[in-house]
């Protein structure tokens, strides 16, 4: 039987289908009775939470860290303990999009420079046409608590964070607690290419795993966070050569 979580360096990384996270995630919706936080991780993120003690308290209290991206799943395989499926963040961010659409929820956007989140907020209408828009604030407006009481005071259901990381999980484990009822997930660049300012890497090359070489082609500023992944790859070789996967003292909050 696979692990129910799989520690990559000093993450948690939780091994279940996408199917079985759906369905997890869209229960507790429908029970109204609690919040959700989804982490959706990379490379960057795991290196972040190695190097940021902080960053990585706010990882605990997240119910979700998902594999997001090939990165993460190669790890896995290195260290003989193969996560079951790639659940990719932008592909998640559209799901819930459809779902609200089809169940009439109401989705706050949150992030990322002024206009963006707007121009974003307008394409997922086109696309899904029956999604309440809980509210729109671009991420350079602020994002104490002020702003923070202000969105949940929006009662949305799903809250997507476009602040970039670290500042975008800090920001949903500081303020989860302000939400009754709401999926917290932090999109990263999402906004960006669902406002159509940025291209998704064809399809081509999301099949062959190359998405970050595309966005490195096509981004040449991103070339500091790409620097990451061969960090990131040698830290898990020395993980599996050491044997130190061992837990850490503090686990996830659920």
């Amino acid at each position: 039987m696979a692990k129910s979580q799989v520690m990559i360096t000093d993450t948690f990384i939780d091994n279940l289908s996408r199917e079985a996270l759906l369905k997890k995630v869209f229960e507790k919706v429908e029970e109204h009775r609690k919040s959700v936080f989804i982490v959706t991780a990379n490379p960057e993120i795991v290196m972040t939470a190695r190097k940021s003690s902080l960053y990585r308290e706010s990882l605990l209290k997240a119910d979700f860290i998902i594999p997001d991206g090939y990165g993460i799943m190669l790890a896995s395989k290195v260290l003989k303990q193969p996560l079951e499926e790639k659940i990719v963040g932008y592909e998640l961010l559209h799901t819930f999009l459809k779902y609200a659409s089809k169940k009439e929820k109401s989705v706050y956007f949150f992030g990322a420079r002024k206009g963006i989140a707007d121009l974003a907020a307008r394409n997922a209408i086109e696309l899904y046409p029956n999604i309440k828009i809980a509210g729109i604030r671009d991420g350079y407006s602020g994002h104490g608590d002020h702003i923070a009481e202000e969105i949940a005071n929006t009662n949305p259901d799903f809250v997507f964070i476009g602040l970039g990381v670290p500042l975008q999980e800090q920001w949903a484990a500081k303020y989860k607690y302000l939400f009754e009822a709401s999926v917290l997930m932090g999109v990263g660049g999402s906004f960006d290419v669902l406002s159509g300012t940025v291209k998704r890497a064809p399809q081509i090359w999301l099949k062959y795993n190359l998405e970050w070489l595309y966005r490195l082609l096509t981004q040449p500023t991103r070339g500091k966070r790409m620097v990451q992944l061969p960090v990131f790859m040698v830290t898990v070789f020395k993980q599996k050569w050491l044997n130190s996967n061992k837990k850490p003292k503090q686990r996830r909050i659920f």
